[in-house]
């Protein structure tokens, strides 16, 4: 296990840096084990049936395959609540003086002006509407979601397929708020855009809502009288750590050829 005692506006790296940027001791680990690249392919993989065929060729060249659940599938709302939860428990496990990145926000913003959390290029676009009421809905009302896997695909994404129209989408106009953050904080010119899933583990901004979407699920949780020993959760745990291993040997594709942009910026283009 590692230690990481740097602590302050630097977080390591030094005065000129970044400061959305994670602390060095984090972004160190997440690049010697590529997780940039597994974070890609995992997202990737849920998505297979709307990926354009250039995307395709590069995950198809690298063995990367379609996963049984897609995005929005029952089934796969707790699969993303379980491995967002596994990765973050896994970063705090082997850098535990980092663990205050990692708590999420209280509330997310909603203030295009926020101090902490200003939109990109001084954009003032206001926070939509049904993402308000998803907000009031996910710290008030928690008691409207019948399981784990409900809220999970409330949080996620509108996608909802069907085996004719894999572009399906929810009705809700409250659902994804997940997908409508990281795509209101992407910035192209930032090269830990929270929008692209090869970099953006090393943003601040992604743990902070990822923080708060497992304070979410925890909450959830502890209002239905759930426990960790509950077979659903540990079942979706294991599995977590079964679709993003966590050994020395690196969980990514070590080839040298990057991605191309209509991969890595697809998500940002498609919320």
């Amino acid at each position: 296990m590692g230690d990481d005692t740097i602590d302050g506006p630097a977080d390591g790296w030094g005065s000129s840096s970044d400061p959305m940027l994670m602390p060095k001791s984090i972004v160190d680990y997440l690049a010697k084990h590529k997780w940039g690249m597994a974070h890609l392919r995992w997202h990737t993989q849920r998505n297979w049936d709307l990926m354009p065929p250039s995307a395709l060729d590069y995950a198809k060249k690298h063995s990367w395959t379609r996963a049984d659940l897609q995005e929005g599938q029952k089934g796969n709302g707790i699969e993303f609540l379980a491995m967002h939860r596994m990765m973050k428990q896994h970063l705090i496990d082997e850098y535990p003086t980092t663990k205050k990145y990692f708590v999420g926000w209280t509330t997310p913003p909603t203030d295009p002006r926020d101090r902490s959390d200003p939109l990109p290029d001084g954009a003032t676009t206001p926070c939509d509407d049904a993402m308000l009421m998803a907000i009031d809905r996910l710290e008030n009302h928690l008691d409207s979601f019948a399981s784990d896997d409900e809220l999970g695909l409330f949080i996620e994404t509108t996608l909802r397929p069907t085996s004719s129209n894999p572009n399906q989408r929810s009705r809700d106009k409250s659902a994804g708020i997940h997908n409508y953050i990281h795509n209101r904080f992407a910035d192209a010119k930032s090269k830990i855009d929270v929008g692209d899933p090869t970099v953006n583990l090393q943003n601040k901004r992604f743990w902070r809502l990822h923080g708060w979407i497992d304070t979410v699920w925890t909450n959830y949780r502890k209002a239905k009288g759930l426990t960790d020993d509950d077979p659903t959760y540990t079942a979706a745990m294991r599995k977590a750590m079964a679709d993003m291993p966590m050994d020395s040997r690196g969980v990514g594709d070590p080839a040298s050829d990057p991605p191309p942009a209509d991969l890595t910026k697809w998500f940002e283009n498609n919320p």
